[in-house]
């Protein structure tokens, strides 16, 4: 009888030890599925942001002028220009303004003001443009998007790049024309800078209806800070 119970208790506490073993196994057992998981997760992570990085480069965008958020302060982007209207008298021109215009300091009216580089990219076109005087163009990309910006109102001989030049963010294009002579076409001293959609070289100042902003992109999104 005796023999009987010890097989019994043997038995029973194998039976016990079996059932724990399956209720708690080991962790190695799981690990590696684990792992599979969580390194699938980084690797999506890691994709998903090497994509934003090649096509978000917004951060590498500069102003053309130091103190960029105080100078436009008359003609910002899309307002809605007449000669009755317009902060600046006399005014000839009429429309939205496709860009935003950067005044000058009153210190500055006599002096060299550098206009640089707003974006990486080429030197599309400098040229005499009138309404302009001296205009530059550049492509660049926005959030991987082809763009132009369009410098307007620089002293054309101060552009010392020829087309077809690599610019870096900063690099300077030229200087401010000379005010209210042909180097602006007659306008004051400032800088007109417009963003335009695409590959194509638009140097419109003004269009005439809402749904043509449409091409244009507000400057002021990624430039106009200190």
């Amino acid at each position: 009888m005796k023999k009987l119970l010890t097989i019994a208790v043997i038995a029973t506490l194998v039976l016990c030890l079996f059932w724990i073993g399956n209720l708690y196994p080991k962790k190695s057992a799981i690990a590696p599925v684990t792992n599979q998981l969580e390194n699938a997760d980084v690797a999506n992570l890691v994709e998903k942001n090497a994509g934003s990085q090649e096509t978000d480069n917004v951060d590498i965008f500069q102003p053309p002028l130091d103190r960029a958020g105080e100078r436009v302060s008359k003609k910002p982007f899309e307002i809605f220009i007449t000669p009755q209207n317009s902060p600046i008298q006399p005014e000839k021109f009429r429309g939205y303004h496709t860009g935003a215009d950067f005044e000058i300091f009153p210190e500055e009216s006599d002096a060299d003001v550098s206009v640089r580089a707003v974006c990486p990219g080429r030197l599309k076109a400098k040229e005499y443009v009138n309404g302009y005087g001296g205009v530059a163009v550049e492509s660049c990309e926005l959030n991987g998007q082809p763009i132009t910006a369009v410098y307007g109102h620089l002293k054309l001989a101060s552009i010392r790049l020829v087309v077809g030049s690599d610019l870096k963010s900063g690099d300077i294009i030229g200087v401010l024309g000379t005010a209210y002579s042909a180097e602006t076409s007659g306008e004051r001293k400032h800088l007109h800078l417009g963003f335009h959609k695409g590959t194509s070289m638009n140097i419109l100042g003004y269009v005439q209806s809402q749904s043509e902003l449409s091409g244009w992109i507000d400057p002021c999104l990624y430039v106009c800070y200190d």
